[in-house]
């Protein structure tokens, strides 16, 4: 059981907007990638690395979303999701940064925990908010 998938891609996961959506394949193999290589005994180091990886990824990948937001005028036409959509990436930094200062205090997280936590918002924020803002962009008159 080891080995299964954390998190599977799914058509529905699919925002129309290629950049977001190879970001979205990119986390997703990270995180399975990540289900695969630790178990509860793993070495806290191990658990760290694999953390600051995906925090590392995830900053990237968000800092893709807001500059397609921005590019998009995302902020003026839809004024409830764009700052919703940005308070969602700066909890889960938030998040995964307090994961990570615990690892660094020496207290380890059940590999469990992290990849349910990660899989479900990963799926969530992707199926809830990152289709909404893909298919406002697929809405714009192409520059």
């Amino acid at each position: 059981m080891e080995n299964t998938l954390a998190i599977s891609w799914r058509p529905e996961f699919a925002t129309g907007v290629a950049i977001i959506d190879d970001q979205h394949h990119v986390l997703i193999n990270m995180l399975n990638e990540a289900n695969t290589k630790l178990n509860d005994r793993s070495p806290i180091a191990d658990f760290s690395k694999i953390v600051q990886g995906l925090l590392r990824y995830a900053g990237y990948h968000f800092q893709t979303e807001e500059r397609l937001m921005e590019q998009h005028d995302y902020a003026a036409a839809e004024a409830e999701c764009a700052p919703r959509h940005r308070e969602q990436h700066k909890a889960f930094a938030e998040k995964v940064i307090a994961v990570q200062a615990n690892l660094a205090a020496g207290q380890r997280i059940p590999k469990a925990d992290l990849v349910d936590f990660l899989s479900k918002w990963l799926a969530d924020h992707i199926l809830n908010t990152d289709r909404e803002l893909g298919k406002f962009i697929c809405s714009r008159p192409a520059a």
